[in-house]
This record gives structure tokens, C-alpha cells and sequence, in this order.
């Protein structure tokens, strides 16, 4: 596989800024483009998220014009069932779209988000 210089970029600020470490060994967990911040076996929650795409769209200079966080990071139901619920309280579950950081680097390159 062909990195460029985007993509490259790309995973090293992951890599530097936001990647976690194994609570066990202290590795810091595997990291390709196809890594998945959404789903998979490292999801990150929403407050997590939202730093990290704050911080991709200025420091790569990517217009954010059709980039929803709720795709992403839909919301969660809280801790009392829906069924406990009255009606307009009702959560829906949906599952995030995956966010991968190919996403990230290829909307890099094009200066603006790609993804709808």
C-alpha cells in the first residue's frame, strides 16, 4: 500500500494527538487508515470525538460544510429503558456510520469534506 504525504500526515497527528494505549501492556493500539473511530474495537464517545474533529478540520484546513457528528455519534439512549419512557422521551438506537481515517485523509486532500 501507498501512503502520500496527506495520508501520512494524517495518521502521525492521530498517532501523536489522539491514539490510545492497551491499559495492559501500554502499546499504543494498532493504526492504519483504515482504523475506525466510530466503530470497531476502539470507539471513542462523542465528547472524544467532537475534540478530535474540531482539531482535524483547523489543523488540515478542511471545510466542514455537510459533516454531521450525529452520523457519527448518534445519540445514545441514557440508562432507563425506552419503555419506561413516555413517548417524546423515546430514544431510537442507530448505529454510527463508520469513520475511518482514510475518510479523514482523502477529505484532506480535497480541502473539504466528502463524506454526506
Amino acid at each position: 500500500m501507498v501512503i502520500n504525504n496527506t495520508e501520512q500526515a494524517v495518521l502521525d497527528w492521530y498517532r501523536k494527538t489522539w491514539n490510545g494505549k492497551s491499559f495492559i501492556s501500554g502499546k499504543p493500539w494498532k493504526l492504519d487508515l483504515d482504523t475506525c473511530l466510530t466503530t470497531g474495537e476502539h470507539p471513542l464517545v462523542v465528547e472524544t470525538g467532537e475534540e478530535i474533529m474540531e482539531d482535524y478540520f483547523s489543523r488540515f484546513n478542511v471545510d466542514k460544510t455537510g459533516f454531521s457528528l450525529l452520523k457519527y455519534w448518534p445519540v445514545e439512549p441514557g440508562w432507563i429503558p425506552n419503555v419506561l419512557l413516555p413517548a417524546s422521551m423515546r430514544v431510537k438506537r442507530v448505529a454510527p456510520a463508520p469513520l475511518t481515517l482514510r475518510m479523514l485523509a482523502e477529505s484532506a486532500k480535497a480541502g473539504h469534506w466528502l463524506y454526506e
